[in-house]
Formats: structure tokens, sequence, C-alpha cells
């Protein structure tokens, strides 16, 4: 009751303009409860952060590839039915550099969510008979691409959000299945 009353709290007012008192008003508790549950705002933010991170989940899948090819998928529909959640992380990651309780909070997640892509990237790498040195940086780019995309999303009505997807999935899968590309691994070619 009280998560979701900050998240709608936060996702409606922002994170500078909500304080606790609010997020209590809202769940209808009072605030001492908050501050015995939460400790502070920036940990019910973290709360509210894994909270949000869970609709943020990779689909399994039975082979590697297809569940890429799902988790793309899985993506564009986050963009059209969740934009509330993409703005409020969007949000606290740029609060994330200022407040290091929150900025902690927000690169475990970074760090968990690349490593979600990192995963399957490697099994997408495997499947293929690949070397899986070039996991990390293909899921650094793809989990940035996606971050990118959720912010041209947000603040451009005129932006095509699936074609973004579409061509950020072509690009990392040619990339993770085409030997050519990784074999030049660390090699600028001119």
């Amino acid at each position: 009751m009280i998560l979701e009353a900050a998240f709608r709290t936060l996702s409606q007012k922002g994170y500078e303009n909500t304080s606790v008192k609010d997020i209590a008003d809202a769940a209808g508790v009072a605030q001492g409860l908050v501050h015995y549950h939460f400790g502070s705002k920036q940990g019910l933010v973290l709360a509210v952060l894994a909270k949000c991170c869970v609709e943020m989940q990779l689909p399994d899948h039975g082979d590697a590839l297809g569940g890429a090819l799902e988790a793309f998928e899985h993506f564009k529909a986050m963009l059209r039915n969740r934009r509330d959640v993409d703005r409020l992380y969007i949000q606290l990651i740029g609060v994330g550099l200022h407040d290091s309780q929150v900025g902690a909070g927000v690169l475990e997640d970074l760090r968990h969510q690349r490593g979600k892509v990192e995963a399957l990237t490697r099994s997408v790498l495997a499947e293929r008979s690949l070397p899986i040195d070039r996991a990390p940086s293909i899921a650094g780019a793809v989990w940035g691409g996606t971050l990118g995309i959720m912010v041209q999303a947000l603040v451009d009505p005129e932006f095509d959000a699936d074609a973004a997807v579409d061509a950020l999935a072509a690009m990392s899968i040619a990339l993770a299945t085409h030997p050519e590309h990784v074999a030049g691994h660390g090699q600028h070619q001119p």
C-alpha cells in the first residue's frame, strides 16, 4: 500500500516535489509509519525502484535468440504501457547523480539489469559456439541503447520508439550472431 502510493505520488509529482508526508497522505497512513518501514525518503525511493524494476524483467525463453527477440518485444510493450515507470526510472538515475544513497541503489539496479542482458547475450553467443568475451560490451551497448530509447520516447512525441527498438535488436543480434563481428573484438579497423 505504501509502495503503491509512493510510486503514484513520485510519478505524478517527481522526486524533488514529493515529501514523505505526501506519500503518507496518499497511502492513508501516518508519516511515522513510512519512516519506521523505510527509514528515509531515499530508503522509500529505493524500495519503489526495486518494485518498478520487477516490471523490467527479461522473459525466460527456451532458446537464447528467441529469448532475446522476446525481450525486445517486451521492451516495446513497456515503452507503450509503462511510461510512468520509465519516467520515474530516468528521474531516479538523475537524482542518483547527486544523492549518494539513491545513486548506490541506481548503480546496483543498472548493473543488475545490464547483467541480465549480458547473461542472455552469453547464451546467444554460446548457442552459436562463438566466444563469449564480447558479452559485457554488447550488453553495455544494448542497455545504453534501451535507456536512450526510453528517454527519447518520453520527451519526443514524434519519436518512433518501436522502430528504434527494432533497429537496436537487429544491430545487437547481428553483432552477437555474426562471427566476423565477434572476431574483430578490440581491434579498430581503418
